[in-house]
């Protein structure tokens, strides 16, 4: 073989080498880089009926919860990082006035206490999800808190989420019959005739009724839980 055509080859498989190395390493970054900010992203924990999170629908049971675990996560951060300053957590937008944010303190004794700020009075970068702290008159934003708190919040969520499909997978019983009692944003309220607690019957919010089925329902209507899936009781 010409040795300068076997140099060329020999040449041409390193620098294709370099190349698949860079393209792996690029990848692996991309992704991790990805997975991060899912993780650190900011969710909307708001009291919204018709509450979203991760491609699930909330049911007011747990959103409630996840609200609560919200705002003790940030007094604990507060309480624990309380020398660097007062703290307060960019959580909404008000409806009717445009360019500002809503802010909550996180302290236990003023937690229900709500700023609503310009951005032009809040540091640059401030967004939904942000940490800042008071210093003086001025904000300033906590980065590393704002990290933090995202994660732990986010984490909470999941994990709400997880103990949302189990309790209502608990409620799904076979065989049992549920009578609708009101029904609105593709969720349904039923009553399991089967299950009476207390001297009442229990209800449940569910989020996977059918939807052929959830078009025509109307409030009295009596359903079965059979192998999986709601049926209509005739």
């Amino acid at each position: 073989m010409n040795l300068d055509l076997k140099n060329d080859i020999l040449k041409n498989l390193k620098e294709n080498k370099f190349v698949q190395d860079f393209i792996n390493e690029l990848s692996n970054y991309l992704k991790n880089n990805i997975e991060n900010n899912i993780d650190d992203k900011w969710n909307n924990l708001s009291l919204n009926e018709d509450l979203t999170l991760y491609d699930e629908k909330i049911i007011v049971r747990f959103r409630d919860q996840m609200l609560t675990n919200r705002s003790k996560i940030l007094q604990n951060y507060a309480q624990h990082t309380k020398e660097k300053g007062e703290m307060f957590y960019i959580y909404d937008k008000p409806t009717n006035q445009k360019n500002t944010y809503n802010l909550s303190y996180c302290n236990i004794n003023r937690n229900h206490e709500v700023l609503t700020k310009s951005i032009e009075e809040l540091p640059a970068g401030s967004k939904l999800g942000s940490v800042l702290r008071k210093k003086g008159e001025n904000f300033i934003i906590d980065i590393e808190a704002t990290k933090e708190v995202g994660k732990e919040i986010n984490s909470m969520i999941k994990e709400k989420i997880k103990e949302q499909r189990e309790y209502l997978n608990s409620k799904r019983i076979d065989g049992h019959i549920y009578e609708v009692g009101e029904k609105y944003s593709g969720r349904i309220w039923l009553y399991d005739l089967n299950n009476i607690l207390g001297g009442g019957i229990e209800g449940i919010e569910e989020v996977e009724f059918p939807k052929d089925l959830y078009q025509t329902a109307k409030e009295g209507d009596l359903f079965i839980y059979e192998n999986g899936e709601y049926k209509k009781n005739t």
